[in-house]
């Protein structure tokens, strides 16, 4: 079935030259928040991380671990995490928390990547360290 001609034309407006042949869409759940007229009082993760654009919900248990951002109430671990729309607003006003968030999460994915490169040098079976990285040769 063919989609209406106002669908067509508003979903090659979206669409967004990032460079040569990429087109980048916006995800319809982000568009659909910030096109909103008013913003719901409680945000879930995903529509904190729209709304912040702070790299993908992956990065709200960062901010929360350090203290940046706080969820309403005080949910189990494994609950859906909700937090106030004004607070997120402030924070997304304030450039230097912008910055401790940016650090944080800078801090976290350094912490993550060192520990995989600690995997690659690991001990084999006869106790001799097993360096899997390139090493130099003499003639380069």
């Amino acid at each position: 079935m063919n989609p209406p001609v106002n669908e067509r034309l508003t979903t090659a407006a979206r669409l967004k030259q990032s460079g040569p042949g990429k087109i980048e869409l916006i995800p319809a759940h982000v568009r659909e928040l910030l096109n909103l007229r008013r913003l719901p009082a409680m945000l879930t993760s995903a529509q904190t991380a729209a709304l912040l654009d702070c790299g993908g919900e992956h990065t709200i248990p960062v901010m929360v671990r350090a203290k940046l951002l706080t969820p309403l109430g005080n949910p189990p671990l494994n609950a859906v995490k909700y937090f106030a729309t004004v607070e997120v607003l402030e924070l997304a006003a304030d450039v230097e928390r912008l910055g401790r968030i940016r650090d944080a999460v800078y801090e976290y994915w350094h912490g993550k990547n060192s520990a995989k490169s600690r995997k690659v040098h690991q001990t084999s079976g006869n106790g001799s360290r097993v360096n899997r990285t390139r090493t130099k040769l003499a003639g380069e």
